[in-house]
Order: C-alpha cells, then structure tokens, then sequence
C-alpha cells in the first residue's frame, strides 16, 4: 500500500511541475511570438545563406550548421505575415528548431528573451485577429508585467511537417 501512495504523491508532484512551460519568444514585426524552448537548438545572428533552386517562396535557402544543411524558411512568409519593413539580413536572427522533419532554422526579426508561462492562462486562439492562421496557434497568453501584451504560442509540429512543407 505505501508503493501505490508514493506513486500517487509523485503523479501528483509530477502534475503541479508541468503546470510551467518555458518559451522562447521573438518578434515577427510588433506581434510576440513563442515556441516552447524544448524545440529550440541554437539561435544565431552569424549565418550564410545559400539560395535553392526550386523550392517553395517561404525557403530561402540553406546553411550549414555544425556539418549539418538545414533549410532556411522566412517565417513571416510561412504564416502569411506581411513584411511591414525590409531589414538588413545583418539585422535579423535565425532560431534553428527541432521538428518532426529535422532542424529547421527560421528567421526572426528580434529575440525578446525566455519566459516561463502557466499553462493554465493559455487560452485558444483567436480566431484570424492577429493574421496568423489559428490552425498554427497552440494558444495565446497575456504577459505579465509593466507592458502586458498578447503572446501568441506557435505549433511548430503543425508549422513543419511533410505536408506543410511543400
């Protein structure tokens, strides 16, 4: 009997620990956007870029990571976000994630930082409001502090996978 109440208290202990989830978030234009930082492999400003014949608008091209070529997709052009000003490629940062296709790196115009968000104060997407396709939306959460504003959490599971990427 004590085995199945200690197995209960760690269940239990286990529950209230995942109440948190650590992300990573970024600007693309004024929206806040973030992924949770389990997929994030590396963020850099340092990359060279080369161009791919024939593949979809949103790639830009490839780079090598490591010894590793890893597409490179403007993620503004993946969701459909306007571009509101043209910045020097010197200007933007590449986050390279982990997803169900392997790394991807996919360009930002701004790292904000990392927080941690209670996963009870997600809330379900909006739906069209913030020019983001809801299907790619895990939820949206209003930060805390001096400045709230509105955090949109990406899936990147439902952003990068075979189907998506063509």
């Amino acid at each position: 009997m004590s085995e199945t109440k200690v197995l209960g208290l760690k269940e239990e202990f286990q529950e209230s620990q995942s109440t948190e989830q650590r992300v990573i978030t970024f600007r693309l234009n004024e929206e806040l956007i973030g992924i949770d930082i389990k997929s994030v492999i590396k963020i850099t400003k340092s990359f060279d870029i080369t161009p791919v014949p024939k593949t979809p608008h949103f790639i830009l091209g490839v780079m090598n990571l490591r010894g590793n070529i890893i597409p490179i997709v403007s993620l503004k052009e993946k969701l459909g976000i306007p571009e509101f000003e043209q910045k020097d490629l010197d200007e933007l940062t590449i986050v390279v994630i982990d997803t169900e296709i392997g790394y991807i790196g996919v360009i930002v115009d701004k790292i904000e930082g990392a927080t941690v968000i209670d996963k009870n104060e997600i809330l379900p997407p909006p739906m069209n409001s913030v020019g983001i396709d809801p299907e790619f939306i895990k939820g949206v959460v209003m930060t805390s502090g001096i400045k709230k504003e509105l955090l949109i959490l990406l899936d990147v599971s439902k952003i990068f996978n075979k189907e998506t990427l063509r």
